[in-house]
């Protein structure tokens, strides 16, 4: 076996390799092997037919590529390992992605050639990263909270125990209510337009500017059908500056009877004597909330900090992969609005190919930043132990970040992987932290 190696760019390298028609031929019995475990083949058992019936019964070409996919991947680890120790000797050379294969030559009785595609990273040029992130942290400053949002968060804490009296008025603004609903812009369904039994309370600003005005003033089992106009500027591209229609039936409407912020409640929440020590443990929380707020800000700053600085070629292909992530992402949140991606695209005005265009600054820099955490891993010998992976696959199943269904199809080793490089990141951003 011998190879031949080109190297098209920075981050690209195409080995192509030829094999001896021995080599192949070895793999022939195996692959009818395989062949025959998957396929009917009369007067047989499955796994059971002879060589020669199973060749007649797929022809002799099937049967060579085949093989072929046997030999090569038997062979394309040690090829790739052969060309690290022989070709990139003190070098940096680390795939980025799964290696793609071509069979470019493939008959009975003659060599095979194949050629192995490769996505690699180049070196990693990190600037001082111990310098900018103590500068980052120089800045830090956890924001203050002022008297109006303990008082907001009072507030809060008593509506949350109100008493709740059915009524047969019409809705106020204040009253807990439930209604259905469903929201068309046009022909088109809404993501979260429809909803049944949905509750909250009247006035708070929750929907979209003037949906809870049309609701004032309607008893429950009423129904009625309206339009909004969207604000231009409205958060969500997809609805932004359209005219919504809505259909809504109002189900309940309740008084709420809020109780005074006084002892009396602090009592009644129990641990509390008075609503002064009620008072404090608010304004504990908030300053927790507030620290929790200052490191995720201060940790991007970082990270974007050192990235900005750092110098790396990306792999075109490694965007692709991001982009291409990003779009399936995409597209699963339109089936999950019951449409046709290429419907959605039609609703928002984009292609999928725009749509990769818009987004390639920000795949770039995602990208870019993953990187830069885990070269600083590298140089500062820095590793999750089994107890902190762990952790971090506790964390992503407590919150739920997949369904039953993804928990069920996922790759194991890539889902240990992944909650690895979380928790790796996790200490590179701790280790960063302790510099200032």
């Amino acid at each position: 076996m011998s190879y031949s190696i080109e190297k098209p760019s920075a981050t690209m390298l195409a080995i192509t390799v030829a094999a001896p028609y021995a080599g192949l031929e070895s793999f022939l019995p195996k692959a009818a092997q395989e062949v025959s475990e998957e396929t009917e083949i009369d007067g047989f058992r499955k796994g059971k037919a002879p060589y020669e019936v199973v060749r007649q019964k797929i022809g002799e070409f099937k049967l060579l590529e085949e093989a072929a996919r046997l030999y090569i991947e038997q062979n394309l680890a040690k090829i790739i390992e052969d060309v690290k120790t022989k070709e990139f000797e003190g070098q940096s050379f680390e795939p980025a992605l799964t290696p793609q294969v071509a069979i470019t030559k493939l008959a009975p009785g003659e060599e095979l050639e194949y050629k192995i595609t490769l996505a690699i990273l180049p070196p990693i040029e990190l600037p001082d990263y111990r310098t900018i992130s103590k500068e980052v942290l120089v800045k830090n400053k956890i924001s203050e909270f002022s008297a109006k949002e303990i008082e907001s968060s009072l507030r809060w804490l008593c509506e949350s125990r109100a008493k709740l009296v059915t009524v047969t008025r019409g809705a106020k603004n204040g009253d807990r209510v439930e209604i259905d609903f469903s929201a068309l812009s046009g022909d088109m369904k809404i993501e979260g337009g429809q909803s049944h039994d949905h509750p909250f309370v009247l006035g708070q600003g929750r929907f979209l500017p003037g949906f809870e005005d049309q609701l004032i003033a309607m008893t429950a089992a009423e129904e009625k059908e309206f339009r909004v106009n969207v604000p231009a500027d409205w958060r969500e591209p997809a609805i932004a500056g359209k005219v919504l229609e809505f259909k809504a039936k109002m189900k309940l409407v309740q008084e709420r009877e809020i109780p005074a912020g006084n002892d009396e409640f602090a009592k009644s929440l129990g641990n509390f004597t008075t609503i002064k020590e009620v008072e404090e443990n608010v304004r504990d929380g908030l300053k927790m909330e507030k620290e929790v707020e200052e490191r995720e800000r201060l940790r991007i700053a970082m990270a974007s900090a050192i990235a900005d600085k750092t110098r790396i070629e990306l792999p075109e292909a490694l965007i692709e992969r991001e982009l291409e992530k990003m779009t399936s992402e995409l597209e699963e949140s339109a089936r999950r609005m019951g449409l046709k991606f290429e419907d959605y695209l039609g609703h928002i005005k984009k292609t999928s190919q725009s749509l990769k265009q818009e987004w390639r600054p920000d795949a770039t820099r995602r990208l870019k930043i993953a990187l830069v955490l885990r070269e600083i891993a590298k140089r500062e010998g820095i590793q999750p132990s089994n107890e902190e992976v762990q952790e971090a696959v506790n964390r992503a199943n407590e919150h739920r970040l997949m369904s039953e269904e993804g928990l069920r199809t996922i790759d194991r080793q890539a889902f240990s992987d992944y909650h690895r490089g979380v928790a790796r990141n996790e200490k590179v951003f701790q280790f960063l932290e302790n510099l200032g």
